[in-house]
């Protein structure tokens, strides 16, 4: 799951590239939930079903899914689920926390954040509200769903620092950076052969890696656990 309180902080981004990756890279069969009433993230991906990567567009008729009850995601993730080896869930801004992420009920929830003080404010307040329904998921017998915090277009280590200083005492922890990157800001962007994105897994073949690692070692565990 992809999610943070502000907008353009790089949720479609990453749920978009994300996807394309696991297709590509491990055979796998993905499937991206969009929530956004935007549906940038659905729009991008039905260009690569030949390669094995679904979209799918769940909103409500206000058109960001904040009206819809648990249950009704609950139900339509469920078939979804069991035709798919990797969901993601890419949400819209203020996409609500406290009833949704125990309905979808995440391995892991990416939270992509720069270094402006824009961005580092709506994650400190919405932050705890990703905690709380994590810890909710708990309650109800489910496993914790972990959380990362995604340094995305950064400049340099530094400002990386700075991420960890203002998050330390959070229970999430911490990805390899995205560093600034105008490829990545337009991967949207129809380019012949696709080559924008080739790109950028080439810039960024270190935390897609990363990425994949955390992802496969969850759904490991969470076999073990069954």
């Amino acid at each position: 799951m992809f999610a943070n309180a502000k907008g353009g902080a790089g949720k479609s981004t990453l749920a978009f590239l994300a996807s394309i990756h696991f297709a590509a890279t491990h055979d796998s069969r993905v499937c991206v939930i969009d929530f956004d009433r935007l549906r940038t993230t659905y729009n991008a991906i039905r260009r690569f079903q030949a390669s094995g990567v679904q979209s799918f567009f769940l909103a409500d008729e206000h058109g960001e899914g904040r009206d819809i009850e648990p249950e009704t995601v609950e139900r339509a993730l469920e078939p979804r689920r069991a035709s798919s080896d990797i969901l993601f869930v890419d949400t819209p801004a203020g996409f609500p926390a406290a009833n949704m992420v125990p309905a979808i009920a995440p391995q892991a929830i990416f939270v992509p954040v720069s270094i402006s003080d824009a961005d580092i404010m709506a994650t400190e307040i919405y932050l705890p509200e990703l905690e709380a329904a994590a810890a909710r998921i708990v309650e109800n017998g489910g496993q914790r769903p972990r959380i990362f915090l995604v340094p995305n277009q950064v400049f340099g280590s530094d400002q990386v620092s700075h991420l960890r200083s203002v998050f330390r005492g959070h229970q999430v922890r911490i990805a390899p950076p995205l560093t600034f990157s105008r490829t990545l800001r337009e991967v949207f962007h129809f380019e012949p052969g696709d080559t924008n994105i080739a790109q950028v897994f080439l810039e960024d073949d270190g935390f897609f890696r990363w990425m994949t690692a955390e992802i496969f070692a969850l759904r490991q565990l969470q076999s073990l656990r069954r």
